[in-house]
């Protein structure tokens, strides 16, 4: 089996949506089943993790308010940023037993008011144009997942990683790391995908590292974002990784480049909120295993 470069380069993004993937539906599925003390512990474990599964803790908000303990609900999303809460609580079935506490309208102030905030702050026209480079991106990388061996789709490939990373040179030179009060968290997820695919320059990644490092102190990016990056500096400049996420083929068999320390390996990734490498490494294998005939 023969894995372009590219596919690998991008399987560690891709493992870490199967993963939640895969918890959001053990949870959903207890949801489902009205199994709500269930339904809360699973969710609760996404919303525990460092750092945090989007989306969980107002899920598990949701879940103990279900199974009648509105006290662990209402402490749940008093404790989680306004961004990280639906749209729709005001409105929430769900969360309708906690609406004669006198803390609910007190919570609902306060997403209001943190919303019109961050709404003021956003920069739409950066995140239209960081949008449409990353429809730019996919696309590129969908046809080339689709025909890996035609050389003018990988070419065409390679142009727009180019075009892509002078844009990202100019505005991190200018503006630094946009952190999630300008661009969100997804923005932010927008903004690690064109740096992961500035393989071109892996001087300009080592910049941007030293950029993420930063804005991850301060709770403006991803600490998640963070170990891919650096495991991708590190291999360029000839190192060892530290988290184990990136991979090769050996023999035709996939397994992670070389790892320093590899007996705490488990330890680095836990601290991040990362599944262990073997669930990671299983996470791969099934993205690319080669289909049954």
């Amino acid at each position: 089996m023969r894995i372009p470069r590219f596919l690998i380069a991008c399987a560690g993004v891709c493992a870490i949506a199967a993963t939640h993937a895969a918890d959001h539906r053990s949870a959903l599925g207890a949801y489902k089943a009205k199994d709500y003390p269930a339904c809360a512990r699973l969710y609760g474990q996404q919303a525990d993790r460092t750092p945090p599964v989007r989306g969980a803790a107002y899920d598990t908000a949701c879940c103990l308010a279900l199974a009648g303990d509105s006290e662990g609900a209402l402490s749940r999303l008093e404790a989680t940023p306004s961004d990280l809460l639906r749209s729709h609580i005001a409105d929430d079935a769900d969360l309708v037993s906690l609406h004669d506490d006198p803390r609910w309208q007190v919570l609902l102030a306060r997403y209001r008011g943190d919303m019109a905030s961050l709404v003021s702050r956003r920069d739409d026209a950066l995140l239209d144009e960081l949008q449409h480079r990353i429809d730019k991106d996919q696309e590129a990388r969908n046809r080339a997942m689709r025909d890996p061996e035609n050389a003018a789709v990988a070419a065409t490939l390679g142009e727009v990683d180019r075009d892509n990373t002078a844009w990202l040179k100019a505005y991190l030179a200018e503006h630094g790391w946009p952190g999630y009060d300008l661009v969100g968290r997804s923005g932010s997820q927008g903004f690690f995908l064109l740096a992961q695919h500035a393989d071109q320059d892996p001087a300009f990644q080592e910049q941007v590292l030293v950029m993420l490092h930063d804005a991850v102190s301060r709770q403006q990016a991803s600490g998640i974002h963070l170990a891919y990056l650096t495991d991708r500096v590190r291999l360029a400049q000839g190192k060892p990784q530290l988290y184990g996420t990136q991979f090769h083929t050996v023999d035709g068999k996939l397994q992670p480049q070389a790892i320093e320390d590899a007996e705490h390996v488990e330890a680095r990734r836990a601290a991040l909120g990362m599944e262990s490498l073997a669930e990671y490494t299983a996470n791969i294998e099934d993205m690319y295993a080669t289909p049954a005939k």
